[in-house]
This record gives structure tokens, C-alpha cells and sequence, in this order.
């Protein structure tokens, strides 16, 4: 698996921890995040941190995919980010329902829904 469905960047300089969503993420994939994104953010000091995440390229997701979310907004609200953002494009009307509700569902409160 050497093309992975998203990337993360973190940027000390700039304070911010950038990821890339494409497509949906299979139960490996799924994994893969979680261990990678547990190996970038657990040096840094997530407070002063905003994470933002470029989900332009996100499908619309499934229940199974969104028990995925779910999991993901709970560890970024237990990482402590001081702001959350995600970026969409102005088609993804239903993800940004979704994206919405998950992060409501899982405390995730510091969030601002950009559309590009």
C-alpha cells in the first residue's frame, strides 16, 4: 500500500497540522491513519495547534465510514487542538452535513467548515 488515502503534514513553524482526506478509507487504511497520526501529533503541543484538513477529495461516507469519523474527531478533540477546520468544495453539500453532525456527535466543538 504505497499510496495512502490521506497525508499528514505537521508544521512547527506555522502551528498547524495539515491532512488530506482522499476517497474513503478502508479498514487497513483506517489503521494506517490512526498509527501515523498518533506518530506525528504526540511530539507537539496541540493547544497552540490548529488542525486543518482538506477533505475536497472526501467521498460521501457509509455508516461503517462514519464510525471511522467518529473515532478520528473523538482523538482530535482528546489531542486538544486549539481550532479545527475543515475545507470542502461547494458540491459536498451532504459532507458537510456529515462532517457536521460527527464532529456534534463526538464533542468536537472548535470547528469551522470552510467551503474553497
Amino acid at each position: 500500500m504505497s499510496q495512502h488515502s490521506y497525508n499528514i503534514e505537521v508544521n512547527q513553524a506555522m502551528k498547524t497540522v495539515h491532512m488530506a482526506v482522499n476517497g474513503v478509507f478502508s479498514q487497513e487504511e483506517y489503521e494506517s491513519f490512526v498509527r501515523d497520526y498518533v506518530a506525528k501529533t504526540s511530539s507537539i503541543q496541540a493547544s497552540v495547534f490548529t488542525l486543518t484538513v482538506d477533505c475536497t477529495q472526501m467521498e460521501l461516507l457509509g455508516p461503517e465510514e462514519v464510525e471511522k469519523l467518529k473515532g478520528s474527531f473523538v482523538r482530535y478533540k482528546e489531542t486538544g487542538f486549539a481550532k479545527v477546520v475543515f475545507h470542502i468544495s461547494l458540491q459536498q453539500t451532504i459532507i458537510k452535513m456529515q462532517l457536521g453532525r460527527v464532529a456534534r456527535e463526538a464533542g468536537l466543538n472548535n470547528v469551522d467548515i470552510v467551503v474553497k
